[in-house]
């Protein structure tokens, strides 16, 4: 990353997930094919960033950076394919999320 002292808290969470994504993205690959627990909001960093499995139901007055396009499915963090229902998550490791959910997480692809 760089040292901008500038750098807006948006930006830095984008490179911080770009980086979580290169740097464990190739042992989660592996998993693509097992069946992982689907992730809930009883998880904590699922509810600090507002995951949901339906991205038609985020709360906009507290995530304005939603989009109606955004979901799972289409962001790079998310380790399957389009196609498919449940896929690993770069951001919650051993949990599979909904290719239809949405968190704060989302970097599109």
């Amino acid at each position: 990353m760089r040292s901008d002292p500038h750098l807006s808290r948006r930006e830095a969470l984008k490179q911080l997930m770009q980086i979580a994504l290169l740097t464990t993205a190739p042992a989660y690959a592996l998993r693509v094919g097992a069946e992982e627990p689907h992730l809930t909001g009883a998880n904590a960093s699922a509810a600090a960033l507002g995951y949901t499995e339906d991205s038609g139901s985020v709360n906009v007055d507290k995530f304005p950076q939603h989009a109606p396009a955004q979901r799972c499915a289409n962001c790079k963090l998310f380790l399957g394919a389009n196609s498919v229902g449940y896929a690993p998550c770069a951001l919650y490791p051993g949990n599979a999320v909904n290719a239809n959910g949405w968190c704060a997480g989302y970097v599109a692809r």
